[in-house]
């Protein structure tokens, strides 16, 4: 909980898993460890996701994506285009 303390966020309890979710967070997921056998050679842990949650009241959030070493990004601008799924 000191995490929590530290960047000023919220804890709110799970349903299906003992960690918390992120109340300042627009979405949430919920998952337990389901292989743990390429954590020795990748540090790679498989989970599974047992439960998601999103703030429906949140209709445009602003997503930040960890790219790696250091680098992020904040998602940009919504295009819509025609689908071509039948």
């Amino acid at each position: 909980m000191e995490k929590f303390r530290k960047f000023h966020l919220t804890p709110r309890p799970a349903t299906r898993v003992g960690a918390p979710l992120v109340e300042e967070c627009f979405a949430n997921l919920e998952c337990r460890v389901v292989d743990t056998r390429m954590v020795t050679k990748y540090c790679f842990f498989v989970l599974e996701v047992v439960k998601a949650w999103i703030d429906p009241a949140v209709k445009n959030p602003r997503t930040i994506h960890h790219l790696g070493n250091g680098h992020f990004m904040v998602a940009g601008e919504r295009i819509k285009l025609k689908s071509r799924a039948k």
